[in-house]
């Protein structure tokens, strides 16, 4: 038989109009509870007394008298028993004092009652591998030494906010589709992993500061260390952070030196985070960076393969025959792109090796010509 004396769940409890004693609750006081929910929403935080004048009518408030004569004990016992309600149904109020001593409270965005999300199996098969993407693999799955996993990767800095959205939305499923979830997160049949080349976690306040900075339209300052030797550091300043993006397993600055007049690309895990400023200079809005154009020639079985898909554009101007040094004939295709980034070019041109020839501009084929001469230094 059901014990009759169990407390409702919170749930139930505001389904059925019930208070935390198991009594009937008064239309005007389910009124009150939910007239006190919409305030917090629609407010970054307040005090009890804006709290009272909003909802002077619900707590039986004066509002001719003085706060001091008007507050009652009552009305500040229906107010703490109305957000000791709110957060037994899952709503996290935040309580702070303020100027005065005075208490603020705000309602934590995205907290509340948890509804259940109805996803398709598909959905719920997009969201493992969207888990997978961030998760390390070796931290969910059980070791087997005849099947190893790849190695744990370094850490990505929005990865655990990430995946703690994302668990909380799998906390919401069905028991059924809860369990599909977790074997795909612990024996996932798609590796494919976000990782990062270097652990950029503790490079994440730098991400923050500046990020805060670009939303402000500062310039910036900052501390940065040679790609050579890291015990050099370098002094920037009158910097204007554009955004961050993410190439070859690292987060780049894009950003304006005015010291330097271009723009350059800051690796992330190079700034020294505390030495990071914002400066009261403000960003140039109005620049924009630049691409320029290149031309090279690509061997014919790479080009029909497809062209690098790290260029903004790019085309194949011409095909053409020649002989390699087996006298055998080859081809080879001249393509025209664009890129934002000189030393970039140089860096995937080389990944192809003697598969590829840089043309124009002259200034840059001499750049590529000197790191050639420099590799084959090392050689001799």
């Amino acid at each position: 038989m059901e014990d009759a004396h169990k407390t409702p769940d919170p749930h139930t409890k505001i389904q059925a109009g019930l208070d935390d004693t198991g009594n009937i609750l008064k239309h005007e006081a389910a009124e009150r509870i939910f007239s006190l929910l919409l305030f917090l929403l629609a407010n970054k935080e307040c005090t009890r007394k804006e709290t009272f004048e909003h909802l002077a009518l619900q707590y039986h408030i004066d509002k001719t008298a003085p706060f001091e004569q008007s507050s009652s004990r009552s009305a500040d016992r229906m107010f703490e028993r109305d957000i000791n309600l709110l957060e037994d149904l899952g709503f996290e109020v935040k309580k702070a004092r303020g100027k005065g001593r005075l208490m603020h409270y705000s309602l934590v965005k995205g907290s509340g009652p948890r509804a259940t999300f109805l996803f398709t199996d598909t959905e719920v098969d997009s969201l493992a591998l969207l888990h997978n993407i961030f998760a390390d693999p070796t931290r969910y799955a059980h070791p087997d030494l005849q099947q190893p996993l790849p190695q744990s990767p370094p850490r990505n800095p929005f990865s655990e906010e990430i995946l703690a959205l994302i668990e909380k939305l799998a906390a919401t499923l069905p028991l059924e589709q809860q369990t599909h979830f977790d074997r795909s997160m612990r024996k996932p049949f798609v590796y494919f992993n976000l990782s990062t080349v270097a652990d950029y976690l503790p490079h994440r306040p730098a991400v923050d500061s500046i990020v805060r900075a670009i939303l402000h339209r500062q310039q910036i300052q900052f501390e940065y260390m040679s790609t050579s030797n890291i015990q050099n550091v370098v002094f920037h300043e009158h910097i204007d952070p554009y955004y961050i993006i993410y190439m070859d397993g690292h987060f780049y600055l894009i950003a304006f030196s005015h010291k330097s007049n271009q723009f350059l690309e800051y690796r992330l895990d190079r700034i020294k985070a505390e030495s990071l400023r914002e400066m009261p200079n403000m960003i140039d809005v109005e620049r924009r960076r630049r691409p320029f154009e290149f031309r090279f020639w690509l061997d014919g079985s790479i080009a029909k393969r497809g062209v690098s898909q790290r260029w903004l554009t790019q085309m194949i101007e011409r095909e053409e025959a020649y002989l390699d040094e087996q006298g055998r004939e080859q081809r080879r295709m001249l393509i025209r792109a664009t890129a934002y980034s000189e030393w970039r070019v140089i860096q995937q041109l080389l990944r192809y090796g003697e598969k590829a020839e840089l043309v124009e501009p002259l200034h840059l084929r001499e750049k590529m010509r000197n790191v050639v001469k420099k590799m084959w230094a090392y050689y001799e």
